[in-house]
């Protein structure tokens, strides 16, 4: 039911409950950071922040959050920072950015002063995803606190103390796994914390909001632009608080005080979310709860999310781990860090039945038909996607198929992670899983936040601890060589085969209409926009193809099909006629000012993928994704 009582008395009450006996019992350290964050005003887009640090005469160096744990590039949006003031003492300080490190701000202390305040304001800019923009709306805010601070050059941010304070717009309520000290009226206080657990510990604000529990140490906290949109179903909730019983089942232990799973339903920004510790910040379109067929699309978003507290948060890459936000990450391990979490995520969604057993297949299918058709894979492995990553994630749309970009070692590399799962079970004869592996690679007890690192001779190790085999054979093979096609060994492992029929599934459907856009990768070679003003312009196209062969080229513009203006559904019904007349698909397209006619001998109809079962061999993907803690109702039998 809704939460009608006073929301700050219940956080205040779980802050004391959830902090360490210092955390609770201490004064605020002499060193500690103030951040106090004016939101107010979020709903215009800019934000008053005020940072007052510790300092010492002379030159004295700050800077700003340039590498953010979870975004895997160095993407502090600094751009957005304005009307910058230094202090010391109340009297303004001349200062210079660096002329090489533009994240990093020099200047020059006199005698007697021992701290410094920075005045600034943040404001947002149109949403980019490269320039982690602060989404907000007349209804709802997300706050990003790596936003929102400067800090001594230098300092540990597992050592340096902080104390924040937001203000928000009157009536607000929020949500964020930060422990709270105190609120007075649109004013609240957290507990001091280190920086690193502030940067970590997003928070969620709005006026429409709704906290719900989903059993133990975990809640969910639903912000939307509007009250209907936080209407959602009993079997979502149901399916939430299995999840919350599967990750821990999956990976045999914790590592938070609390978990929260904050959601912001709004169509200002993109769906994302980014892991945290004990959070994450889970971004999805107004009906993602209300539009069965929107949220099957985007089904493992919070599963995702929830597995990156073990597998990104807990175990992470060596490479990954530094002791600031300046020093660069090394992504290289970002297959395992991503790729398995992919995997994970996907397994929990199913295990927890968020998305249907059915519906998982489909989505396995849509994955290996994805990676299959990549022309790109003809020259990149999936590592050098990892190693590029920081670029690789912002690389245009256009020709993506050849380019590859960052998120492509995520779905090929859930399949090769499923290859694993099957070959584990397959050698040990039924006896060992990845479970097992997962088990082992998150062990040493439940604990409170903290970081067990890990190279890729751990990976190794751990596997052949789990089950022998050649693992550094297997993995090099798929993740370090060239490979024509898609990994499919998980697939034809576990008694199925990738096909394709004249029918799309419905996610593959669901897919389309959350994209905006009509798929013709597998039968055309083409992909079109169905977006407003943008309709009938192609967003990618497969190199190897009929469309690429013909002269289509991403941008160009489909404004005719056989003679009548262009439409999804119309095209599609021309592939359909093409098979049966054996004529040429007539297209008329416009290339910016210019037009021509094109004309296309494609014969084969619609393709869309799916699985098959093979005949006489044993399914283990029923097993894969069993459910582990609560016994799954019926489905429909797959097909």
């Amino acid at each position: 039911m809704w939460r009608t009582f006073s929301r700050s008395f219940l956080l205040a009450l779980a802050a004391l409950a959830c902090a360490s006996p210092s955390t609770a019992a201490e004064a605020q350290s002499p060193n500690a950071l103030q951040v106090d964050v004016d939101a107010s005003q979020a709903p215009q887009k800019i934000y008053h922040v005020k940072v007052t640090m510790p300092a010492h005469p002379g030159a004295f160096t700050f800077v700003y959050p340039r590498w953010i744990p979870g975004w895997h590039s160095p993407s502090g949006p600094i751009t957005n920072v304005v009307s910058l003031r230094v202090l010391a003492k109340g009297a303004a300080v001349p200062w210079r950015r660096d002329l090489i490190d533009f994240f990093a701000v020099h200047t020059d202390l006199t005698a007697g002063v021992s701290s410094l305040e920075v005045d600034f304001d943040v404001v947002g800019a149109p949403q980019t995803f490269a320039d982690l923009d602060l989404p907000s709306t007349d209804n709802l805010a997300i706050v990003q606190w790596n936003a929102m601070l400067v800090y001594p050059e230098g300092a540990v941010a597992d050592a340096q103390p902080v104390v924040a304070t937001l203000r928000l717009p009157s009536g607000w309520h929020f949500g964020t796994a930060l422990p709270v000290r105190a609120r007075n009226g649109d004013t609240i206080t957290f507990e001091q914390v280190s920086l690193t657990t502030l940067v970590d510990s997003p928070l969620d604000a709005g006026k429409y909001f709704r906290s719900v529990s989903l059993g133990g140490e975990h809640e969910l906290d639903i912000v939307a632009d509007s009250a209907a949109a936080l209407n959602f179903s009993d079997p979502f909730l149901t399916g939430m608080q299995h999840l919350v019983a599967e990750g821990p089942a999956l990976y045999g232990n914790k590592h938070y005080r609390n978990y929260h799973f904050l959601l912001s339903l709004t169509d200002s920004t993109d769906p994302n979310g980014i892991e945290h510790h004990e959070s994450s910040d889970n971004r999805a379109v107004e009906k993602y709860l209300t539009d069965p067929q929107v949220f099957k699309a985007f089904a493992d978003l919070m599963p995702h999310e929830f597995s990156h507290s073990w597998n990104g948060k807990y175990r992470r890459p060596a490479d990954l781990l530094v002791d600031d936000f300046q020093k660069p990450e090394r992504t290289d391990l970002l297959w395992v860090y991503e790729g398995l979490n992919q995997y994970v995520g996907e397994l929990l969604q199913t295990r927890s039945r968020l998305l249907a057993y059915h519906d998982q297949l489909d989505s396995l299918a849509i994955s290996a038909a994805n990676m299959d058709v990549q022309s790109g894979r003809k020259w990149r492995p999936i590592r050098d996607l990892a190693d590029e990553a920081p670029l690789a994630y912002w690389a245009p749309n256009a020709y993506y198929e050849l380019r590859r970009n960052g998120f492509d070692f995520y779905t090929e590399c859930d399949l090769i992670w499923l290859e694993a799962d099957v070959t584990i079970r397959q050698v040990s004869k039924g006896r060992r899983s990845l479970d097992d592996f997962l088990k082992l690679w998150a062990s040493g007890g439940s604990t409170t936040p903290s970081v067990k690192t890990y190279t890729i001779d751990d990976v190794i190790a751990t596997l052949n601890a789990v089950q022998p085999y050649d693992w550094t054979g297997f993995l090099d093979e798929r993740i370090a060589k060239v490979q024509p096609h898609a990994p499919l060994g998980g697939i034809t492992g576990a008694g199925w085969r990738l096909a394709y029929s004249e029918t799309a599934s419905e996610l593959f459907r669901a897919n389309e209409v959350n994209s905006k856009s009509a798929d013709f990768r597998f039968s055309l070679g083409v992909v079109v926009s169905t977006d407003g003003d943008k309709d009938g312009t192609i967003k990618d196209l497969v190199i190897e193809s009929p469309a690429f062969g013909a002269g289509l080229a991403p941008a160009m513009r489909i404004v005719a099909v056989d003679g009548r203006k262009w439409s999804a559904d119309l095209l599609r019904q021309a592939l359909r006629d093409a098979k049966t007349r054996r004529t040429p698909l007539e297209l008329i397209v416009s290339n910016g000012d210019f037009f021509r006619v094109l004309r296309i001998p494609y014969y084969d109809g619609e393709r869309y993928p799916r699985l098959e079962r093979v005949a006489g061999t044993p399914d283990l993907l029923a097993s894969i994704y069993a459910p582990k803690t609560f016994k799954a109702p019926p489905e429909p039998a797959p097909r």
